[in-house]
């Protein structure tokens, strides 16, 4: 599973990381579910990226957003509500990856490490930091357990590159 932002982007280093990963991805046979953005985006570059390499992705999205659907998919689930649509892109998914992106994947990320913290799920996070986007999130998950607000370590592994993700994804899903 893969979060990352659906705005359309001018910076095309976002973009490349992006595209870069989900060829990568597709290399190691595994399929790609974003939230079925199309486009300049994170997630339109990484489904296009795992295309590129003939990769399967498959997409989950909100019905309001239905008329902006990545076309190319193998398949697009649509749902009615934040709620179900985030529980289908966690159901069955080995891993979650989290790119940068806005409030929804902060939505999603947050979720996420409340679900791992409580026990609920074991889904391995890995957020690729990219251009040092996630820094400001670093130090407040430092600050949090250093003040005792959380507990058990970090719950999240951090990539700085498309290829380390790939590397920590292999590692946690021995």
């Amino acid at each position: 599973m893969l979060a990352g932002g659906s705005a359309e982007l001018g910076d095309v280093d976002y973009i490349r990381v992006a595209r870069e990963f989900g060829r990568l991805l597709a290399k190691e046979g595994w399929v790609l579910r974003t939230g079925g953005g199309n486009g300049a985006c994170i997630m339109g570059a990484a489904s296009d990226g795992a295309l590129e390499a003939g990769g399967r992705v498959e997409g989950v999205i909100l019905q309001k957003f239905w008329s902006v659907r990545h076309r190319g998919l193998h398949s697009m689930k649509a749902y009615t509500t934040f709620a179900l649509r985030k529980a289908a892109l966690f159901r069955g998914a080995s891993a979650a990856v989290i790119f940068p992106g806005g409030y929804g994947t902060l939505d999603e990320l947050g979720d996420l490490l409340t679900l791992r913290q409580t026990g609920l799920i074991g889904l391995p996070v890995v957020v690729v930091n990219t251009r040092g986007f996630f820094r400001g999130l670093l130090d407040w998950d430092r600050r949090a357990e250093r003040d005792g607000f959380l507990y058990g370590g970090r719950l999240f592994h951090v990539a700085s590159t498309p290829r380390e993700a790939i590397r920590r994804l292999r590692s946690l899903l021995r």
